[in-house]
């Protein structure tokens, strides 16, 4: 017997494959056929299932149709079947009128063996001689009932839905047996199939989840070979790999080598990648032969794919998934499940600084350290009080949100590093900023206008003014809701929208801006009459400095605001201010650099071919800021009785206008 059944695909020479062979094959096979009708007659009925199968698979890959309906060149359903007219055949031809993703769901494979539910169907047709497709549905509702039972364990095991994904034979051969609208009954069910490599007719693995609540999901995965398949999943999914590494890995190509081998064939996985590395800890069942159909791929039989099912379930072999793991990078820019984006590359690296794999140098430390030394004696010599504010990147604010743990925090890295005469010198209020609801946009990499009168509390009480009316009024005042994407929703296709509550001053302000469309070399100088503290404050400072430009206002009657990296000597002389302070952002202690290598501050424009074009209203201000002791700006200084320019858009609004997060 083992010489007489073979494997028909076995040894078969490919330049034996020609239409004139094909042609010669059917009509020994139609006279074989014949030949069994004289001896059998009607006791025999007949079930053209290879050549039904081929037509189905032809038209799942999309052969042979090119030219319009499906035509064979050699082997078509209908021609073989009239060509034997007085054969009982078995008409299988209804469900070829269906849609062929259905239909699918007969086979195991594409060599069109069958499926249970074929077998089932086959068994309808023949001995309980229904109609072919009352047989198919009657086939395919008991099969997928047991299969839906079974998700609806799963489910309940887990507690929630479960999200079934990976690269294996099991996954394509489950995914045949659902069919298209199978698959979405199964979700129904609590079990959401969604392998990475596609089945004809079925939706991607994103589609699958679209709308998923994933946080609301456990995950189990299947890869052959136990191959890490973490990056694909995470770029399948829109997910962090981290959360795909910590997943169990159910390995079931390795549980059947010792089958496959023992019925003396050799393995050949097809969804087994060797370039993928391995996961040590991946999970093997143990299988008995019957959950394993004849051939070298290790296709499960219909006990195989239940079997597993049942396993999964009563082992736990899923993961629960929580929201914070639920986070994607898109150009640049990481998104949680909340919504909430973060800064993740652009010149100064953030991501690598704030997971640790980037360490500032010891010289920037030091350089640092002895910056704030020298600006703290410069100031102290003219008896100028001073400070400088680290501004807290989001993801040292919001810890809780970044997906990605232990955030290392460059301004607690300085803090420790640095003098204590320096230390003394800087604000690094990221505690402050945690405690207060909304200091940060979901959607920019600034502080909100409420997280910047944060800041402004701190700065305040750091160099002894005293304003709590001021600050109340303020706080009052950011009450307009302003709806924009920010810089960070900005950069994502398509961009999303936030809405926040901006400052909206109700007091006298004249705002001028020196324009030119460039960073370094910015001045920005506001006037506000009527505020408490009649001085003059000069900052030296990025973004985040301009975000709070009305928010000082509201205290200060003079705000100059100087777009710069360095402390400026040469300024300070000129504008001679009552209060110095200087900032960066966080992200910007990836690299210090020494006020010592400072070009003179009106040199960044000529420097950068930007002729001196100044408006001739913010040329006069400019003029008496730089030189307050003489008559003429003394005059200029009592002249501002309240003229309200609104030539700079308010707090949080101004992001629209200014320079991207990659700054």
């Amino acid at each position: 017997m083992s010489g007489t059944l073979l494997d028909g695909f076995v040894a078969i020479d490919p330049g034996a494959m020609t239409l004139e062979h094909d042609r010669m094959m059917l009509d020994r096979g139609l006279a074989g056929m014949h030949a069994w009708h004289e001896t059998f007659g009607d006791r025999a009925c007949y079930v053209l299932w290879d050549a039904f199968g081929r037509q189905v698979h032809d038209r799942l890959a999309g052969r042979h149709i090119a030219g319009g309906p499906y035509r064979h060149p050699v082997f078509n359903y209908d021609e073989i079947a009239a060509a034997l007219p007085d054969l009982r055949i078995v008409d299988l031809a209804p469900l070829l009128r269906l849609p062929m993703h259905e239909v699918q769901r007969l086979f195991v494979d594409a060599s069109n063996h069958p499926s249970y539910i074929g077998y089932l169907l086959l068994n309808g047709l023949i001995c309980d001689g229904l109609d072919v497709l009352e047989a198919y549905e009657r086939a395919v509702t008991t099969a997928e009932s047991e299969l839906l039972d079974l998700a609806r364990k799963l489910s309940q095991a887990a507690g929630r839905k479960v999200l079934l994904t990976g690269r294996s034979v099991w996954l394509d051969t489950f995914s045949r047996y659902m069919g298209a609208t199978g698959l979405q009954r199964l979700t129904e069910a609590g079990l959401i199939l969604a392998p990475l490599d596609q089945v004809p007719g079925q939706r991607t693995p994103a589609q699958m989840v679209q709308d998923v609540d994933l946080a609301q999901c456990a995950v189990a995965v299947l890869s052959a070979g136990g191959a890490d398949l973490s990056v694909h999943l995470a770029s399948a999914f829109g997910m962090g790999a981290t959360l795909w590494s910590d997943t169990p890995v159910i390995d079931w190509e390795y549980a059947t080598q010792a089958t496959i081998r023992g019925r003396g064939e050799i393995t050949d996985f097809i969804r087994l990648d060797p370039n993928l590395p391995l996961r040590a800890d991946a999970l093997s069942p143990v299988l008995d032969p019957s959950q394993i159909e004849f051939g070298r791929a290790g296709t499960p039989s219909w006990l195989g794919l239940t079997g597993l099912l049942r396993r999964v379930a009563e082992g736990a072999w899923f993961r629960l998934i929580s929201g914070k793991e639920l986070w994607r990078i898109e150009n640049e820019v990481l998104i949680t499940y909340n919504g909430v984006a973060f800064l993740t590359g652009g010149n100064h690296q953030t991501l690598k600084y704030s997971t640790g794999e980037l360490k500032p140098s010891t010289e920037s430390l030091q350089i640092f350290s002895d910056n704030i030394e020298a600006r703290s004696q410069q100031t102290s010599a003219r008896g100028i009080p001073y400070m400088h504010v680290v501004f807290p990147d989001k993801q040292s604010v919001l810890v809780d949100e970044f997906p990605i743990h232990p955030v290392v925090k460059l301004g607690e890295t300085y803090l420790d590093h640095i003098s204590a005469v320096a230390a003394a010198c800087t604000l690094y209020p990221a505690d402050e900023l945690r405690a207060v609801d909304g200091a940060c946009m979901p959607l920019d990499s600034h502080l909100s206008d409420t997280g910047s009168l944060v800041v402004l509390r701190q700065m305040l009480n750091a160099v002894g003014v005293d304003a709590p009316r001021a600050l109340s009024m303020i706080e009052q005042r950011i009450d307009t809701p302003r709806r924009w994407p920010g810089d960070l929703g900005g950069k994502l296709d398509p961009p999303p929208f936030q809405e926040v509550l901006t400052l909206a001053p109700d007091w006298e302000l004249l705002e001028l801006n020196s324009g030119g469309g460039f960073n370094d070399g910015m001045i920005d100088i506001l006037f506000s009459p009527n505020a408490p503290v009649n001085q003059t404050v000069l900052l030296f400072g990025d973004s985040f400095f301009r975000m709070m430009l009305k928010h000082l206002s509201g205290v200060f009657t003079r705000v100059v605001c100087l777009r710069t990296r360095f402390y400026h000597r040469e300024m300070v002389e000129l504008v001679d201010p009552d209060i110095v302070f200087t900032g960066n952002a966080e992200r910007y202690l990836s690299q210090v650099h020494s006020d010592d290598e400072a070009i003179p501050f009106m040199l960044y424009r000529p420097l950068r071919g930007i002729p001196e074009q100044f408006h001739p209203t913010f040329l006069e201000a400019w003029r008496s800021i730089t030189s307050p002791r003489s008559a003429r700006s003394k005059t200029y200084f009592a002249d501002q009785n309240g003229m309200r320019v609104n030539s700079m858009p308010s707090g949080a609004e101004f992001l629209r206008t200014m320079p991207q997060a990659s700054e």
